[in-house]
């Protein structure tokens, strides 16, 4: 088996993946609010932090947490779940649509892509079909590649059509 197959998610993971790609203390917020960071408990998570922080991964300011030039480092080095910055502006037009469909045994895997597309700015119209901008960026597809879940990911580019 190799080491995706093998990967258990940690907390550590999860804190390392978010901080390294939140462009603000705000999409920080917003990403660990949501499902990411619901089954740990808070005092772990501050611990967790806390652990980082001493390894000078991470820093803490009145902004927030953020990563460390040395945790940055760290995370490219270890974490094949870490999370790609949006090339995108914040209000980019939505001219894209994502499929996927990747098995329950991969929950991991599909929970990654879909914060990592939320990053990116995408917006879910059903549970596995969402629509933000585009092109993708080559490292996300990479990625994909990497996970071996590019096969079980479509993409529909949406054009306007002119009438007469």
């Amino acid at each position: 088996m190799s080491y995706k197959e093998n990967y258990v998610e940690s907390l550590v993971d999860v804190l390392m993946a978010i901080l390294g790609s939140a462009k603000s203390v705000r999409q920080f917020r917003a990403i660990v609010c949501e499902r990411e960071l619901k089954r740990y408990k808070k005092e772990s998570v501050r611990v967790a932090l806390s652990r980082l922080h001493s390894r000078g991964y991470v820093s803490n300011s009145t902004l927030g947490w953020s990563m460390t030039s040395k945790g940055k480092r760290f995370a490219k080095n270890n974490f094949l779940l870490g999370y790609i910055t949006s090339p995108f502006a914040e209000n980019s037009l939505p001219n894209m649509i994502i499929s996927f469909d990747i098995p329950e045994k991969n929950r991991i895997v599909r929970n990654w892509l879909r914060n990592q597309i939320k990053i990116f700015g995408y917006k879910m119209l059903q549970q596995s079909l969402w629509i933000g901008p585009s092109p993708l960026p080559f490292t996300f597809l990479k990625r994909l590649d990497e996970l071996n879940i590019r096969k079980n990911i479509k993409t529909f580019k949406i054009t306007e059509r002119k009438t007469s």
